[in-house]
């Protein structure tokens, strides 16, 4: 009976991985509708009835740990997610697209499972236990700790960067999800140059000036306009950075062609933008990533938890990412921009302090003694 636990007891994570994605399914009709979620029938019950039967099957298979069916009925789900917004005619395209993504996610779960299920990942696996940090070197825990102090002041610059760029888009202090929505998708019903001078540049400017800027703008924001009035503030206020004297990768606001393409109903950030800031963020973060998450390898914690925590910013990266296309199309994935993004700080944070705590005070083993 042993052995037969040990054979079993690779499938654990894809069974909470099953419940996880149960959960969300349940959850779906808030997160896309909100308090009006039960009005809208046939989204809302699909989302429930399958959720349920997934968290159940789940939650079976965690009970019983020798029966193989829970895998296919969790694959069966998954694809019913999958053809449930053609099949039920899905008049939300919010839900059609969570559908598709965590059908697709669910499915390579169930794929992972299943093979495992029928053998082709082998059941006694030889597993080699790595090294921690009581059996690394003083000047490989030195190395180590400074690389995570290092990586987490960029980090806390990156968070006070992205603070400062965000704030106040909506015209209240704080970043909100309303500020991301406006950052991708833009504010609809007002312009970039608004949008700037009421959030990053408000203290750049005084109120009387912002009150004549505004009212050049829903004027028409004409030629005429700009030279009379807007022009002299320029020169005063905004030319020191917004010229193309100043050298500076800023819209030049000193001539009236400069400042139209701001003077226009902003949208957000276009797509050449996006795809040019998420390659960046893609190999940077990838990078930072792969770093602390070496590092956390030598942590002596619970294999299972140090997986996760490894696992996890990886995937919040990708999510957050993709979601800034999303959002880009349709404001409502602003809150997934934000939970990835938290999920992905929260887990770099918990990797560096686990990590630094133990460098400093995990004690060498008594073989590393012996050795020095």
């Amino acid at each position: 009976m042993l052995s037969r636990d040990k054979d079993y007891k690779g499938k654990t994570s894809a069974r909470l991985s099953a419940l996880i994605i149960g959960f969300m399914m349940m959850l779906m009709p808030w997160y896309v509708y909100g308090p009006q979620a039960t009005t809208h029938v046939d989204g809302f019950w699909n989302c429930v009835i399958t959720g349920s039967l997934i968290v159940a099957v789940a939650i079976i298979a965690l009970i019983r740990r020798h029966d193989y069916w829970p895998a296919w009925a969790f694959a069966l789900l998954d694809l019913w997610i999958l053809l449930a917004p053609d099949t039920l005619s899905f008049t939300q395209k919010e839900m059609s697209i969570i559908h598709v993504l965590i059908g697709t996610v669910g499915l390579f779960i169930a794929f992972v499972w299943i093979r495992r299920v029928f053998g082709r990942l082998p059941k006694n696996r030889r597993t080699v236990k790595g090294r921690t940090f009581r059996e690394c070197s003083s000047s490989e825990r030195t190395l180590y700790g400074l690389v995570l102090v290092v990586l987490g002041l960029g980090y806390a610059m990156a968070i006070g960067y992205l603070y400062m760029t965000h704030s106040g888009l909506d015209g209240k202090s704080g970043v909100s999800v309303q500020d991301l929505a406006i950052t991708y998708y833009g504010n609809r019903s007002g312009t970039r140059l608004e949008q700037m001078l009421r959030g990053p540049m408000s203290g750049m400017r005084s109120e009387d000036d912002l009150a004549k800027i505004v009212a050049w703008l829903k004027s028409g924001a004409d030629e005429a306009g700009y030279d009379k009035t807007i022009h002299p503030i320029i020169e005063q206020k905004c030319a020191r950075c917004h010229s193309s004297k100043s050298g500076m990768n800023l819209p030049d606001f000193t001539t009236y062609a400069g400042i139209r393409a701001v003077a226009k109903v902003d949208t957000g950030m276009s797509i050449q933008t996006l795809v040019k800031l998420s390659h960046i963020h893609l190999f940077g973060i990838g990078l930072v990533t792969f770093v602390l998450g070496f590092v956390f390898t030598f942590t002596e914690l619970p294999a299972w938890l140090k997986n996760v925590v490894i696992v996890a910013p990886f995937g919040a990266v990708v999510i957050d990412i993709a979601t800034w296309f999303l959002t880009k199309w349709d404001p409502i994935f602003a809150y997934t921009v934000l939970v990835a993004g938290s999920v992905m700080g929260l887990s770099w944070a918990f990797q560096i302090f686990v990590s630094l705590y133990q460098i400093i005070f995990l004690t060498y083993s008594r073989q590393e003694e012996e050795v020095i």
